[in-house]
């Protein structure tokens, strides 16, 4: 309460009792306006010295009992004006009691607000609190199933996995086995030629002929799933990889077809990628190897080898495109399965099994193999890798 003792040192009561008389005074003997408004002055000065409305009830009863026995007399008789007087002071007074109980008012209208307030407050956390409590219990209960799931798949992994393993060694075990048959076939039909060859008539010939070719097939076919049971029983070993060098490897085995075709070749830039070297390399030499094969008749082949610059939705992206006999929109999932033929073999020499090769590469890759095609208008057969160098080994 420091404050009201300064303002009451300020202007003590004494000094407001003088102020009061003298204005009191001048109004009592001129009865003027301005002299009237210094009843204000007076009530303000007595506010601000703290001084009650009955110390100035009394302040106004000395004051005009000092006028009232003034000699000589104050003339006219000074009643009414001193009433008049006491009342504008008195308004002041008013005024500011009225403010005081709007003030107390409004305090006590944001008082019961802020509590208000701070029981929602107080409601709305122990609400949120609660709600925690049950968030955190279900992340808990979310994360051990998510653990108990993650454990599940990691087992049908290995699972799958293991009959993967599994299945290229059975694979692999029934195509080497087959593979001693067809060639023993093979050399027995060569050597029937060799011994008995003038005895045969035209129609033994060529039945002879016949089963070379149907033994040549089945050797090739025994071969391409020998190719297909070691890439799905491989352990993978990622490295870098240089596409463009591995595809030079490639054409340069494919040298005697490229020649024999009179194929055009356009090789552009081709990424480093991490990968698996030995499956890239099938995959390349299929691709390129199909697209010289399935060439147009009396067209021309052309084949062109190249890689998206900087492919924005995988680590690379690579295409082989050809200006070959295409591949109709019906058939263009078809041709990814094992053993899925579109022409005779007599047609096109092969087993069906190269581009379900290719996709299965890519898929060790974290990638696939895409087609666009129309009958007679070429194909390319684009694939996108997304395994890069930081995503580590992929288990299949």
């Amino acid at each position: 309460m420091s404050g009201l003792k300064v303002d009451r040192d300020q202007a003590d009561l004494p000094q407001v009792r003088a102020h009061y008389v003298a204005a009191l005074s001048d109004y009592v003997q001129r009865g003027r306006e301005e002299d009237l408004s210094q009843a204000y002055d007076c009530a303000r000065l007595a506010l601000r010295a703290m001084v009650s409305i009955s110390e100035l009830s009394e302040m106004h009863f000395q004051a005009t009992h000092q006028l009232l026995t003034a000699d000589p007399p104050l003339s006219p008789p000074p009643q009414a004006r001193m009433e008049e007087f006491f009342m504008e002071a008195l308004s002041v007074y008013d005024m500011a009691l009225r403010g005081y109980g709007e003030n107390i008012t409004r305090l006590t209208a944001e008082v019961q607000e802020r509590r208000r307030i701070e029981d929602a407050l107080r409601d709305a956390s122990a609400e949120l609190a609660l709600q925690r409590d049950h968030l955190d219990q279900q992340v808990r209960e979310r994360t051990s199933q998510l653990q108990d799931k993650l454990q599940e798949l990691r087992q049908l992994n290995a699972q799958l996995h293991h009959a993967n393993q599994e299945q290229a060694q059975f694979t692999y075990a029934i195509s080497h086995d087959l593979k001693s048959p067809v060639n023993t076939i093979s050399m027995m039909l060569e050597l029937i030629l060799a011994d008995h060859a003038p005895g045969l008539d035209c129609e033994g010939l060529e039945l002879i002929e016949a089963a070379q070719s149907t033994a040549e097939r089945m050797s090739r076919m025994v071969n391409d799933i020998l190719n297909y049971a070691r890439v799905v029983g491989q352990d993978p070993v990622f490295e870098r990889v240089d596409l463009g060098a591995l595809s030079q490897e490639v054409l340069d085995d494919l040298r005697g077809e490229i020649t024999s075709s009179g194929v055009e070749l356009v090789v552009g830039t081709l990424p480093e990628v991490h990968g698996i070297p030995s499956q890239l390399r099938s995959m390349l030499q299929n691709l390129i190897s199909n697209a010289i094969k399935f060439r147009k008749p009396g067209t021309p082949g052309r084949v062109a080898i190249t890689a998206a610059p900087k492919p924005a939705c995988c680590a690379a992206e690579i295409s082989v495109s050809d200006n070959g006999i295409g591949i109709a929109p019906a058939y263009q999932t078809r041709i990814f399965s094992l053993f899925q033929r579109l022409h005779t073999y007599e047609e096109y020499v092969g087993s069906g099994i190269g581009l379900a090769l290719c996709q299965r590469i890519a898929g060790y890759h974290h990638g696939d193999v895409q087609v666009t095609s129309e009958a007679g208008e070429g194909s390319t057969f684009t694939v996108r890798l997304w395994l890069k160098e930081s995503d580590g080994d992929h288990e299949t």
